[in-house]
């Protein structure tokens, strides 16, 4: 009796299976038996490339995808897999042709605009934005009458300060999608709206037709909010928002105790932070850190002003390099918050230094220092400078009330789970604190505290002192930073393409009757609010 051989939709099924549970090895393996039985079939070469990138062997992963590439040159899944094997080794030039590649495989005929898409995120992702762009042109000219990729294309028109095409493409959403939520949150986040605007009216008939309970209602709820707070009806405003963080709050399990106690045990495990070790990488990296909505994107831009600094913008390298080095420890791996933090004091800082510059690599550009500003790396401060004796922190700081209201204000992307509950934003907004205070006692003058309050109250002298910690000459450049040209894919990718204002100082006051949760708690603590 013969072998009965096995399907390729059986072996895709396999993969997949086993890479749900993270079994890497194993996919590799049955990737290579699909590769044995249907050599002529993409299937296996291409899974087993992206099998060999989660296991981070990224040199074997390029190696799968060329040599199916070399027969079939026009495989727009593989060609598009070639582009992210290159970007993760850093070969960003490389990784642009590739994506064109691609790109010119999506056209068909027919045009395939679903794999255009998967080119506008790659490149999006790749911070080739304007590559993004053009993917979504030629996928809008494909199918003219599907709002979703103007949709799309909007988000990467914004990322790159084109503010006025983003408002034309949401528009064009609006048109074919009367109503779409996320188009009417982003109108009104582009601009102030008026009685008459495009989102007050639309936005509350939309909320009207909705599930109470859906995502769709939390985003009209939030856009609602914003265009009311344009028009200074500030308690209405606060519903909506009260409404909006109450539902997001709702869709998921968090608890803050775990959060706080997780500070404490990382302050707890770094009695001292003796950073005198060798400096085994020689690079002096920059990091932005403090609260979400604090202003650390407004000094980034100014920072990467400068003609010697790139941004590499918020990077997940140094958590993931850190949580790897804890796998690197042996033993039961920790089970909590609480127990990685405890493990991070024993990781070894110059192989996190070289995992970290692997992962930062494809992000950071050609010039001598880059900034990584994500801003939940407070916690890793220690580390930070035991790693990178040369490094270099920049804290920024703002009244407690004013970030506590711009948090509560901002719907975050799979982030910042405090950010939806009053009194979980100042459990956690103490928790940083008292850990900002441990960091500033074990590593005396080694972070520099920037305050947003000075940076918009006097920008020149402010900048000058932190061109100086850098060990930076003053470039006129840095208070021009709203002509700064390079993306921006945070939430302030609006306000920074604006000259400097100080309208948000004081904002927060509108809504201070509401905020008194967070005042109670803050004070109850000892922390004198008005002194930031």
């Amino acid at each position: 009796m013969g072998t009965t051989i096995r399907s390729v939709a059986e072996y895709e099924y396999e993969i997949g299976a086993l890479m749900r549970r993270k079994d890497l090895a194993g996919a590799g393996l049955a990737a290579l038996a699909c590769r044995e039985a249907w050599p002529h079939v993409a299937s296996g070469w291409l899974y087993g490339s992206i099998a060999a990138l989660l296991a981070d062997d990224k040199i074997s992963a390029l190696a799968l995808v060329d040599l199916w590439l070399e027969r079939h040159p026009r495989d727009f899944r593989c060609q598009l897999q070639r582009a992210e094997c290159l970007f993760s080794l850093g070969r960003r030039g490389e990784a642009r042709q590739a994506a064109a590649a691609a790109v010119e495989a999506a056209m068909g005929p027919p045009v395939d605009v679903a794999a255009l898409d998967a080119v506008g995120q790659f490149l999006s992702h790749a911070g080739e934005q304007h590559a993004a762009a053009e993917a979504y042109d030629r996928a809008i000219a494909a199918a003219p009458g599907d709002p979703t990729w103007y949709g799309k294309r909007a988000v990467v028109r914004r990322y790159l300060g084109d503010l006025e095409g983003a408002r034309a493409d949401h528009a064009a959403v609006l048109e074919r999608a009367p109503g779409e939520p996320e188009s009417l949150k982003a109108l009104a986040d582009l601009g102030a709206q008026t009685r008459d605007g495009p989102v007050l009216d639309a936005a509350s008939a939309a909320l009207a037709a909705v599930p109470a309970d859906s995502p769709a209602a939390i985003t009209l709820h939030f856009a609602l909010a914003k265009a009311l707070d344009d028009l200074g009806r500030h308690a209405e405003s606060w519903d909506h928002l009260l409404a909006a963080n109450r539902l997001e709050r709702a869709r998921f399990r968090y608890e803050s105790s775990l959060d706080r106690n997780a500070l404490e045990h990382i302050a707890a495990a770094y009695p001292e932070a003796e950073t005198s070790r060798p400096d085994s990488t020689g690079e002096r990296p920059i990091f932005i850190v403090g609260l979400p909505r604090s202003g650390t994107t407004l000094l980034e831009r100014i920072v990467s002003g400068h003609s010697q600094v790139d941004s590499a913008g918020e990077l997940s390298a140094l958590s993931n390099a850190m949580g790897l080095a804890v796998d690197r420890l042996g033993g039961a791996q920790p089970a909590n918050w609480l127990e990685y933090a405890d493990a991070l004091p024993n990781v070894e800082e110059a192989w996190v230094a070289r995992e970290y510059l692997a992962r930062a690599r494809p992000y950071r550009g050609d010039r001598p220092r880059f900034i990584d500003k994500m801003p939940m790396n407070f916690v890793y401060l220690a580390a930070i400078f035991r790693a990178f004796p040369q490094a270099r922190v920049l804290h920024l700081t703002r009244h407690p009330l004013a970030v506590s209201y711009a948090i509560f204000k901002t719907r975050f992307s799979q982030a910042y789970p405090f950010a939806y509950d009053l009194g979980e934003i100042a459990e956690y907004l103490l928790g940083y604190r008292q850990l900002m205070r441990h960091w500033h006692r074990v590593l005396p003058g080694r972070i520099l505290d920037v305050a947003y309050e000075d940076l918009v109250g006097d920008l020149e002298k402010t900048t000058r002192g932190v061109l100086a910690y850098l060990d930076l000459p003053f470039e006129s450049a840095c208070l021009e930073f709203h002509r700064n040209p390079s993306a921006v894919t945070t939430a302030s990718a609006i306000q920074v393409r604006q000259p400097l204002y100080d309208r948000s100082l004081e904002h927060w006051r509108h809504y201070a009757e509401w905020l008194a949760p967070v005042r109670e708690r803050l004070e109850r603590a000892g922390v004198d609010v008005e002194r930031r």
